[in-house]
């Protein structure tokens, strides 16, 4: 079977790339996808539906990561249709407009600020504020805590950032807001608006969408310069599907290991593997970025600590001391952390609780880089992740600080009602730098946002593996449409900035013969 597109990875902006070239009757799309697909609402499960957690183990890949040299991390992904957007925690941050306007003084001018609002207003429906920042009837849904709906221990931090010097912020889409207010989030009461039930419940009625789940793609196969069709893994075994074009949308994580596999990265290290070599590109797998993000854990008093209530519902957005980054910096209070989950038993032992409320402190503009690599040429086999979280001296400054100021927020009276003491942290600790400094490397970890794994660029960049269209450089008919394209990592969330990649990308791809 042929398709005029064929798109991998039915995620973020995967399923935005397919539901809008499928509004398109005579384009015939096929969008494949490693994990399962719920066609319905009624059969979604909770966890997918349930915007007020994080699901990191029911559709996940179960990759680790290593954080810091020696330490070993899971490191969550979504795998369902939907993605990593049917399993977070709904936050739709967009960054600042600086982050985009670097985007196109790096050589990619249709990035800019001015370009991309257009995007990101498309993709909303966001009844909320100035019109010209918002967007209206949009396939995914934004709103905002009110101040009554509040649960007492996120209304403690935010009137402790209060307290603290914090401006109120109403609107975090403004680009000019700075300090505490209202998580904006991709939800409609409870339920959780992935792309799977804002972009492709509209659209599966189409005949000339085809949606197969299931589908592990191996590689891209090539006939000259051309992608000619997908090698894919599924239940019936291997296969090949033919497709005019072909589009990665496999995250930032699938999409550059697919590129390896089929032969598009660093040369040397593709015949290692066996693999016989199509494009030499050394920036596929090269400059992983990622937002790192370590913890206080606080002991809760007795029925402070809910895992029925929401898990964020204000944040915190500021510039670090001594940056020169405007709002470089995220404090969020988590309502209920699993101790087990992100330790296991030892983790629990150690805190003195299995339910713990967080003070999650993660930096947003990040100087250290990471590297994704195969270790084989197998599907199966997951790659080699390294993130060199605090490996910069600046990274590690700002986060020793963070630190120290979420300290200062767990002690305000209006945290301490709800609290008993913090865990695994002493005064000592916090005045110290060379403990502090250590309690960073044991604890750093990550805010699921990884990005740059084949970023963007000009033609005169020799890691840049795409072109601003998002096409690969040696291949004309073969795109990355995803969060791997990112030649910088925005100070936010990076959701809803993978939505707007996908809407980007597919006005383009709309407009090609």
């Amino acid at each position: 079977m042929d398709f005029d597109d064929i798109i991998v990875g039915g995620g973020s902006a995967g399923a935005v790339l397919a539901a809008r070239l499928s509004e398109d009757p005579a384009r015939r799309v096929l969008l494949l996808e490693a994990g399962p697909d719920y066609p319905t609402l009624k059969s979604t499960p909770a966890d997918l539906q349930d915007a007020w957690s994080m699901s990191l183990r029911a559709h996940d890949w179960g990759l680790t990561a290593q954080a810091v040299s020696g330490r070993v991390i899971p490191y969550p992904r979504g795998r369902v249709i939907g993605g990593s957007s049917a399993v977070n925690a709904t936050i739709a941050l967009r960054g600042v407009p600086a982050d985009y306007d670097q985007w196109a003084a790096l050589g990619n001018d249709e990035w800019s600020w001015a370009k991309v609002l257009p995007s990101f207003r498309r993709l909303e429906d966001d009844p909320d504020g100035d019109s010209e920042l918002h967007g209206r009837g949009g396939p995914i849904g934004i709103c905002r805590w009110r101040p009554n709906e509040l649960i007492p221990t996120q209304q403690a931090f935010f009137d402790a950032c209060r307290r603290l010097g914090f401006p109120e912020v109403s609107d975090h889409h403004h680009p000019e807001a700075t300090g505490v207010g209202p998580f904006p989030q991709t939800r409609q009461g409870r339920l959780r608006l992935s792309t799977a039930i804002g972009y492709l419940l509209p659209a599966r009625h189409r005949p000339n969408l085809a949606i197969w789940p299931r589908c592990l793609v191996n590689r891209v196969l090539f006939a000259g310069d051309r992608a000619v069709a997908v090698e894919i893994s599924g239940d019936g075994g291997t296969e090949r599907v033919r497709g005019r074009r072909v589009t990665l949308a496999a995250g930032a994580i699938g999409s550059p290991a697919i590129l390896l596999r089929s032969g598009i990265g660093p040369t040397a290290a593709l015949a290692g593997l066996g693999i016989e070599p199509v494009a030499d590109l050394p920036g596929v797998g090269a400059g992983l970025a990622d937002h790192p993000v370590t913890r206080l854990l606080l002991v809760p008093e007795p029925g402070s600590c809910d895992p029925g209530t929401p898990l964020a519902q204000v944040v915190a957005r500021y510039t670090a001391p001594g940056s020169g980054e405007f709002n470089d910096m995220q404090q969020v209070m988590l309502s209920h952390v699993d101790v087990a989950g992100i330790g296991g038993p030892q983790a629990v032992a150690a805190a003195g609780t299995p339910l713990a409320i967080g003070l999650p402190v993660a930096l947003e503009r990040p100087h250290a880089r990471g590297r994704l690599q195969l270790v084989s040429a197998d599907p199966r086999v997951p790659p080699r992740i390294q993130l060199n979280f605090a490996a910069d001296p600046q990274d590690l400054r700002r986060l020793m600080a963070g630190v120290r100021l979420a300290w200062q927020i767990a002690h305000q009276p209006e945290i301490t009602r709800h609290t008993r003491h913090v865990a695994l942290l002493s005064d000592d600790t916090v005045s110290s730098d060379d403990a502090l400094a250590a309690y960073v490397r044991a604890t750093v970890s990550t805010q699921f946002h990884p990005c740059g794994t084949v970023r963007m660029g000009p033609a005169d960049d020799p890691m840049a593996a795409v072109d601003q269209h998002c096409r690969l450089r040696t291949v004309p008919n073969l795109r990355v449409a995803d969060a791997s394209v990112m030649p910088a990592i925005p100070r936010a969330n990076i959701n809803l900035t993978c939505i707007m990649i996908g809407e980007h990308v597919s006005d383009w791809m709309r407009d090609e013969p």
